[in-house]
């Protein structure tokens, strides 16, 4: 029994040096393994820092809120009372028939109201003017209507009344070049013009029982006549 110590004590002491080996290897095994976990997880978080650093420094886009009801307004289609546009396109249609009529007949409303204008084919009348709002002046005789030219009597002074009343200028800014019969006892006929010569005139006057004389149409002239 004493021979056999000594190779229980060797076999004991090899397996004491190989347990410490293994446990040393182990524990350098446990050492690499922190080291790299660490080492991801370091990098990991400067991953993260990088990134939400870029993600503060990188420029902010304006956020845009839509409104979903502007969205359905946008893309729901407007439907079309089909009588509605049936109306629109007849009244379009009179219009257009309304306005081409005026212009075969060679008038227009130059005023937008009561004023009827027809283009003449006269070389001495550049257009003829009727006014729808145009009143007897009024008059101050009496009895039987008596058509005078003399120069002085009420019924000579109506008709430059009604006359300057068509033209729309005032006796003064006027010359009245000629007033004479128009045709009838009751009608006249004025041509005028203004002080410079600049507007020209011819005005058609009637009288009416009660009221005195109202003009009935007037020629804007290129050139006064005198004869």
């Amino acid at each position: 029994m004493a021979e056999r110590e000594p190779n229980f004590s060797r076999m004991s002491r090899k397996k004491g040096r190989k347990d410490k080996l293994l446990n040393i290897l182990i524990g350098v095994v446990i050492l690499l393994i922190l080291i790299v976990g660490v080492t991801y997880i370091a990098g990991n978080g400067k991953d993260e820092a990088n990134d939400e650093k870029q993600t503060e420094d990188a420029p902010k886009e304006p956020i845009v809120i839509e409104d979903p009801d502007d969205e359905e307004a946008e893309d729901t289609p407007v439907e079309k009372d089909p009588d509605d546009e049936n109306d629109l396109d007849t009244e379009e249609s009179g219009q257009i028939v309304n306005e081409t009529d005026q212009e075969a007949n060679g008038q227009k409303d130059s005023s937008g109201e009561s004023v009827t204008v027809t283009p003449s084919t006269d070389s001495n009348i550049k257009e003829t003017l009727v006014d729808a709002d145009w009143k007897p002046i009024g008059t101050s005789q009496t009895g039987e209507h008596v058509s005078k030219y003399d120069g002085s009597s009420d019924d000579w002074n109506e008709k430059k009344q009604a006359i300057a009343y068509a033209t729309g200028l005032s006796e003064d800014e006027m010359i009245f070049w000629r007033i004479q019969n128009g045709g009838s006892p009751q009608k006249s006929e004025g041509i005028v013009s203004s002080k410079d010569k600049s507007e020209k005139y011819k005005v058609y006057i009637e009288w009416v029982d009660g009221e005195g004389w109202k003009p009935v149409k007037m020629d804007v002239l290129n050139t006064i006549e005198t004869k």
